[in-house]
Formats: C-alpha cells, sequence, structure tokens
C-alpha cells in the first residue's frame, strides 16, 4: 500500500473519532445561508430560559417623602414629622436607610404634657405656643418581593431615632419651666408600598416607638432641673411617596 492510500486511511479514522464528541458538545444549533448577492444570513438557537422578574422595581436607590402624625402614650412626641429618608439596597431585600425630619407642634401645657401651667407669677395664665425640633434616624428595610404582584412591596423595618425639640417663648418671656427636651427611641414597625409607575410609589407605615427623653427645667428664681422619662408612642405615617433609581 502506497504512503498516499495509507495517509487517507488514517485522516478517516481520526474523523470517525472526533465527530460524535463534537456534536456532544455543541448543543447550539447553527443554520445559514449564503448568497452571491445577498451577502449572509444565519440563525442561532439553544435552550430557552423562561421570563424572571426582576427583584426590585428599578434601581438599588430610593429616596422617600415621610409625612407622618406621632402621638406619644407614655411621655410627649412633636404631633408633626416631616422628613425625608435615603434607602439604599445591599442585597435583594436588604436594605439600609437614613432619615432626617422637622418636628412640630402647637398647643397649651396639657398638649406638651407639662406638670403646671405658666411660671412664676403667670402661673395658671400661659398662652398657646409653638414647639419645633429635629429628628434623625439610621435603620434596617426588609422589603419582600412578590412574584405575581411585583407592584406591591410589604415592609419590615426597625431602627433607631434621636433628636431634640425647643418650648415656645410667648412675648419675648418663658411661660413654662420646660425649655428643651432630648429623645432617643427604638421605632420598628412596617408598612406597604404601591408602585403606580416603575419608579414612583405610594404607601403607608406604621411604627412602634420606645425609647426616653431627657427634658431641661429651668423654674423661676431657681437652678436648672434635669428630668428623665420613659416614652411609649405610636408613628403612623398616613402619606408616603417613594421614588427609586
Amino acid at each position: 500500500m502506497t504512503h498516499r492510500k495509507l495517509f487517507l486511511l488514517w485522516t478517516l479514522l481520526c474523523s470517525l473519532a472526533l465527530l460524535p464528541r463534537a456534536a456532544e458538545a455543541a448543543p447550539v444549533t447553527v443554520g445559514g445561508k449564503a448568497s452571491t448577492t445577498g451577502g449572509t444570513s444565519g440563525s442561532a438557537s439553544g435552550p430557552k430560559k423562561g421570563f424572571e422578574l426582576p427583584e426590585n422595581i428599578i434601581g438599588g436607590n430610593a429616596i422617600t417623602a415621610l409625612l407622618p402624625v406621632q402621638v406619644g402614650f407614655a411621655g410627649y412626641l412633636p404631633r408633626v414629622r416631616i422628613g425625608f429618608q435615603y434607602e439604599r439596597q445591599l442585597y435583594k431585600a436588604h436594605w439600609v436607610y437614613v432619615q432626617i425630619a422637622g418636628l412640630l407642634d402647637r398647643g397649651d401645657w396639657h398638649t406638651f404634657r407639662l406638670p403646671e401651667c405658666g411660671l412664676g407669677a403667670s402661673e395658671g395664665s400661659c398662652n398657646r405656643g409653638t414647639v419645633a425640633g429635629f429628628d434623625l434616624g439610621l435603620g434596617y428595610a426588609h422589603k419582600w418581593f412578590l412574584k405575581n404582584h411585583p407592584y406591591l412591596v410589604p415592609i419590615a423595618r426597625v431602627g433607631l431615632n434621636g433628636g431634640a425639640w425647643w418650648y415656645p417663648y410667648i412675648t419675648e418671656s418663658r411661660q413654662q419651666a420646660r425649655e428643651r427636651t432630648w429623645s432617643m427611641s427604638v421605632r420598628g414597625g412596617g408598612g406597604l408600598r404601591l408602585f403606580l409607575l416603575r419608579n414612583l410609589a405610594i404607601g403607608l407605615d406604621v411604627n412602634l416607638v420606645l425609647g426616653f427623653t431627657i427634658s431641661r427645667d429651668r423654674p423661676l428664681a431657681k437652678p436648672p432641673e434635669t428630668n428623665a422619662n420613659f416614652l411609649i408612642g405610636m408613628e403612623v405615617l398616613p402619606l408616603i411617596v417613594e421614588h427609586r433609581f
């Protein structure tokens, strides 16, 4: 047998040995055609993957406008709390947030839970006034993803808040012994978001407030006093606007 025939036989045997492995290693099928006038065209097909909804509506950041009402069951809390909150998605349902809020209230000594009305000679004759302050918060939120209803987002959260507020001075003179109050509280609760658009939602939250307050009192013609009290209250946020990006 000539050298040329031996070479052709060796080539054929190698081709037959490699053909099954090549077929197993290529599950994707490719087809195409070529012509001298229309150029080349082709198509490819492989295993299809089912449609999967995203883990969040859009983006991993959120800015929220907070318009809550809060009430103190044990201890006093300014009733109006208007703030903003920034949230950052860590991984899937896990988020962290920071918030800042302004505190406002208007009323008399009954509203502010003060021990008495008036100060010194004006005792028993105090006017209404406005309390103003601020509040800062840091916390964690868990946001569930509902595969069948992705526009609804239930939320559970817990955070640490601290703030202060100052009591009113009416007609440039004090009408109560209490000057200011500092507070520290843990707020835990949850809520729901309804996404009207992929990046805009409205919702509501309800949080339980547990903590303490430290107040500075300065009675007339007496040295200042510091009073500490437990704080138990509730924060209801009837209107929340959330924007994700």
